[in-house]
């Protein structure tokens, strides 16, 4: 065990403060016995009993103190960290900003105070020498008690900031207090009272403050960095942390319903000013991810994406958020990868200390078959920011990729912890034992724990309807197919490998088709496969992606349920063709191993095991544990060779 680490859960645990606490109170106890006893005449063997009692019970409390903590709610189990960073030591030159708390009579200010914090984490960010965490870790900390210690220790920084706004008319008061959270030591501590319209003069003022006080080394570049602000209209940035807080996918909400409100609040804000570059940028982001993860393929969606980056960009061409957003559409727009580490690269010269550049260039890394790097930066990525909903489940889920399962379950499990909302982490950390054994008992278990209503895109449901035709169970297939409202369901990839599109919407139709085949209904299940390839096509045409490698790959599979093999292997080979696992190590394999399920729907057998064998050494590929359940490889049970893939 790490003894610095081991000592940090000692903090943690608040073995320490009972020690003292415990020792102190025998102390006092033991005074009042060997005092006062006498006096009414107690035997001295009883007062030595309780003495030797209360030095046995020292052990016993440490120990109590370590498994157990006194709660509002009453005495609970004390919670093991599953996955804590094990992290250097906090670097001198580290800090968090905490938010900042809002004195104003008005609520209405809170995003004022907000918009403070951010401005003044965002110019830090920009500083090189500094180790910054980001906004998404922080914000966990608005108002109630604080401990400090702790916060420094959870998010491994040596200093935190905090401070308070009150905001009168035209005028604003700012308390900031810099604090070394290894010692409760106040650094500095400074009152800024200024008029509104010097609000980001005294913001400027206040990041360069804290960095010589840090003693960072700032670069000419930097420093005039740390005098560029986003926007002078404060309208617009209440509009945008508004839209910015429904960002960054984190398990627990509808990517489509909060892109779109995200969007009107944005286009506020341009309408309000529109050299708003950070706006423009985080528009970019949010029309980018909607084209990706299949909710909106049009081409109209992507062209957003593409002008808000280069508008972004146009206005402020230093600004890393832009290169950000231009990296992403390279990714999610033609999967130009090496353009896209280019972008990366400039934004990461800007903002050396954003978690979200990090978390790019890992996924590019994974991206590229860069297995290793990929881990290296996501675990980059978590220290910046160790609260990410994001960065932990990219990390988690690239360990299961590389069947490192057991840190692949610890990843979900924090994610978990931190947002118990997130409940498809819940879903992902008991899918590991299905990809490892072909266990589906804890992640049936987990399903019946989600709260009704929590579907985000229809995900949950797709789990759900996949392990019913694992279990063979086409009536309750039929039953949650029935009762989700959603036309299209998003698959997660949690619930296996075969016949799965991560982040691809799969028409209704098609599960339909495979429900009714199970049942028998040949006549119904034709009907539902030929719906459900109209509506690919449909989507195909719209988007202008024919040559798409996911929609040849959903086409292919179709034709084979349709019994269309020659047109089904085209499909499937179009596929692998356009994405190789050459040219994307994460989405070839499952491309390939949808090629697999065509080879065996059509009854290729031996075509089959051949690409199946190929695809056993392949991160993300099939494991022996999804073979084992999945019913798209039930015409090979019977073949030798195939059983072989199952040990």
């Amino acid at each position: 065990m790490n003894p610095k680490k081991f000592f940090r859960e000692l903090q943690r645990r608040k073995v320490y403060r009972l020690g003292v606490t415990y020792a102190v109170g025998a102390w006092l106890l033991a005074q009042v016995v060997t005092q006062i006893f006498p006096f009414f005449g107690v035997l001295n063997w009883a007062i030595r009993l309780i003495i030797i009692l209360l030095i046995l019970g020292f052990p016993v409390a440490l120990v109590l103190s370590w498994a157990f903590d006194l709660t509002p709610e009453g005495i609970r189990r004390t919670d093991a960290l599953p996955s804590a960073p094990d992290l250097p030591d906090a670097p001198d030159k580290s800090i968090a900003v905490l938010p900042f708390e809002n004195l104003s009579d008005d609520e209405q200010n809170t995003y004022f105070a907000d918009g403070i914090q951010d401005d003044i984490l965002s110019s830090l960010a920009k500083v090189a020498d500094l180790k910054v965490i980001s906004r998404t870790s922080v914000r966990q900390y608005r108002g109630g008690e604080r401990n400090l210690r702790e916060i420094g220790l959870a998010l491994g920084v040596a200093h935190v900031l905090e401070g308070t706004v009150r905001r009168a008319g035209n005028r604003v008061r700012v308390n900031a207090q810099l604090i070394d959270a290894r010692t409760d030591a106040h650094v500095w501590a400074d009152t800024f009272d200024r008029e509104m319209t010097d609000l980001f003069a005294m913001q400027s003022e206040l990041a360069e403050r804290i960095a010589t006080e840090l003693r960072a080394n700032l670069s000419p570049q930097e420093k005039a960095s740390l005098q560029v602000h986003p926007t002078v209209n404060l309208a617009a940035y209440d509009l945008y942390l508004r839209a910015r807080d429904l960002f960054r996918w984190s398990g627990a909400g509808d990517p489509r319903e909060n892109g779109e409100k995200a969007l009107q609040l944005l286009e506020e804000a341009l309408e309000r000013d529109p050299a708003f570059a950070l706006a423009h940028s985080l528009a970019s982001r949010f029309h980018g991810e909607l084209f990706w993860f299949g909710f909106d393929r049009t081409r109209d969606r992507l062209e957003k994406a593409k002008t808000e980056a280069e508008t972004a960009l146009r206005i402020s061409p230093d600004l890393g958020d832009a290169r950000l957003a231009l990296a992403y559409y390279h990714y999610y727009g033609s999967r130009q990868y090496e353009q896209a580490r280019h972008e990366l690269i400039l934004a990461l010269r800007a903002t050396p200390n954003d978690a979200e550049v990090w978390d790019g260039a890992a996924a590019v890394d994974r991206r590229q078959g860069h297995w290793q790097d990929a881990l290296a930066n996501f675990e980059k990525a978590r220290q910046l920011d160790p609260r990410s909903a994001s960065v932990l489940w990219n990390l988690a889920e690239t360990y299961a990729c590389l069947g490192r399962y057991d840190e692949a379950r610890r990843g979900f499990a924090e994610g978990f912890q931190i947002n118990p909302q997130a409940h498809l982490f819940r879903l992902a950390m008991a899918a590991v034992d299905l990809k490892r054994a072909g266990d589906i008992t804890t992640l049936t278990a987990e399903l019946a724990r989600i709260p009704p209503g929590f579907d985000p895109g229809g995900a949950v449901t797709t789990v759900a309807l996949r392990l019913s035709l694992m279990r063979r169970d086409y009536a309750e297939a039929a039953r949650l197919l029935e009762s989700v409202g959603y036309e299209q369901l998003n698959d997660g990839g949690i619930g296996g490998t075969a016949a799965s599109l991560d982040g691809y919407a799969f028409p209704k139709a098609w599960y339909r088709g495979l429900i009714q085949r199970g049942q028998g209904d040949e006549a119904g299940a034709e009907h539902s496969f030929e719906e459900a390839r109209h509506a690919i096509e449909s989507d195909a045409r719209s988007c202008g992606c024919a040559q798409d490698a996911k929609t040849h790959s959903m086409l292919g599979l179709i034709d084979a349920a349709l019994g269309r093999g020659e047109e089904a292997v085209q499909q499937g080979l179009r596929s692998v063709e356009l994405l190789p696992i050459s040219q994307d190590a994460y989405d070839g394999p499952v491309l390939a191993t949808n090629l697999a399920v065509i080879y065996a729907r059509i009854g290729q057998t031996d075509r089959a095991i051949e690409t199946l064998t190929s695809l056993r050494i392949k991160p993300n590929g099939p494991t022996p544990g999804t073979l084992r359940v999945e019913p798209e490889w039930d015409s090979l049970r019977s073949d030798a060779r195939f059983h072989k893939l199952l040990g």
